[in-house]
């Protein structure tokens, strides 16, 4: 009688261990390849906004502010083509749309060894961008459907490490390559790093959203709605405050650091960004899928505040160091655990669009923030200017606790419950394709 007990404990444990669902697997070859696009063509971003003023001003005699035009053309190019992308990538096809953009990524690289004039190198940016923008968004949303559901959180973090090199790598070739063996051996580097891309872009598999029944043309006409996402817009507009802060760093650190005799300290302050960046995305993922959002956000804002403020006071070079130490562990933190949160706001047909949307804003934020932060520089100095962004960081964790950060959201669980005779949102499924 005691053994036939055991024997039916035994039973019941054994179909408990064969029910017991496995971890999903994380780190697939799709994975791996979309990783390593998303490396390539970062790197081959910041390669060329470092050496582009530089080659636009010896080669065409160009002004700073035209040469600085020749840089951030790229930026103005990847935004107009983010507008299209959300919806057309799902219409055309999410490998497709990849293995076009990385095409035309990598003939942009021979393309610059022919430029004859500033018009035409202006106009090339532009198109450079394009690529990037339509190529980075499917490239964005199909990842986050080959991430495991339960996993995004982690995945976002291992996929946005890519981003954590690329600041310091990119600088560094663009300086070496150019005052080693000229501009043209900067463009052969990226053109051949590009065609790697493009063949990862070419052997990749990625979900691919199943087409309705309405016409081609139909399916590829722009409502307000094919391009912003309107539940992405409340985490976006925290990411475009952001972009507006940091955007101070990257267009004004080095003559802020100049202006201090602090340009060693300048220097260090992107490697060690760069580093801690890349380490605190080695956990701060998985922490956003146990805790939730709030777990990782509310910290990392808090330690952005900290690097703002210490570039405003910079009472010496340790300062600037530590800045960027704070930076790398807040604000680079903080891009993957927002881009999660919008996958888990979106249904899955409308991750392309919800991220279309984030980047449009960071990149609004980015890009024009130097327009309005320029002035203020001139007039009241650069300490000012960093004070100031460092009450904007301010203004938007308070922003992030309106908008998200009050509810208590776990991974998966909509931030707002239905509301009456409304069935629960079923966010960040995977669609049948």
């Amino acid at each position: 009688m005691q053994r036939a007990r055991i024997n039916v404990v035994d039973q019941d444990t054994s179909r408990d261990e064969q029910q017991s669902p496995k971890p999903e697997r994380l780190f697939t070859s799709n994975f791996l390849l979309a990783t390593s696009i998303n490396l390539i063509i970062t790197t081959v971003f910041f390669t060329l906004v470092t050496g582009m003023a530089v080659y636009a001003a010896s080669e065409f005699a160009a002004g700073e502010t035209s040469a600085g035009f020749a840089a951030s053309a790229f930026v103005v190019g990847a935004l107009f083509a983010r507008f299209l992308a959300g919806k057309w990538v799902n219409t055309l096809g999410r490998k497709r749309t990849m293995v076009v953009c990385m095409l035309v990524y990598t003939l942009a690289g021979v393309a610059y060894m022919g430029v004859s004039s500033f018009e035409m190198l202006v106009g090339l940016r532009v198109l450079h961008g394009v690529a990037l923008g339509f190529g980075q968004t499917a490239l964005t949303a199909a990842v986050f459907d080959i991430i495991p559901r339960s996993r995004r959180g982690e995945g976002s973090g291992y996929y946005l490490l890519a981003n954590s090199l690329p600041p310091a790598i990119g600088p560094l070739l663009a300086i070496q390559l150019t005052e080693r063996f000229g501009f043209d051996a900067m463009f052969i580097s990226v053109t051949a790093m590009s065609g790697l891309a493009f063949l990862f872009a070419a052997l990749i598999t990625v979900p691919e959203i199943k087409p309705s029944g309405t016409p081609l043309r139909e399916r590829l006409r722009l409502r307000p709605s094919d391009i912003m996402e309107p539940r992405a817009i409340s985490i976006a507009v925290v990411g475009m405050l952001l972009g507006i802060s940091f955007a101070s760093v990257m267009t004004f650190l080095n003559g802020y650091a100049r202006s201090l005799g602090m340009l060693d300290a300048a220097s260090i302050f992107f490697l060690v960004y760069s580093a801690c960046m890349l380490t605190t995305r080695l956990f701060t993922g998985r922490i956003q899928d146990r805790y939730g959002d709030n777990a990782v956000l509310f910290p990392a804002l808090a330690t952005f505040v900290g690097s703002m403020g210490l570039l405003a006071w910079a009472p010496g070079e340790w300062a600037v160091v530590l800045a960027g130490a704070l930076a790398g562990a807040g604000f680079g933190s903080m891009l993957p655990a927002l881009q999660a949160a919008i996958t888990f706001k979106v249904p899955s047909h409308r991750i392309s669009i919800g991220i279309s949307t984030f980047f449009i804003l960071m990149d609004v934020g980015f890009g024009f923030a130097p327009l309005f932060l320029g002035p203020l520089v001139e007039h009241w100095g650069y300490q000012v200017m960093y004070t100031g962004c460092t009450a904007v960081v301010v203004v938007t964790l308070g922003l992030y606790w309106l908008v998200h950060g009050r509810y208590g959201v776990r991974q998966g669980v909509a931030a707002r419950g239905p509301r009456r005779g409304e069935p629960p949102p079923r966010t960040g499924l995977m669609p049948k394709v």
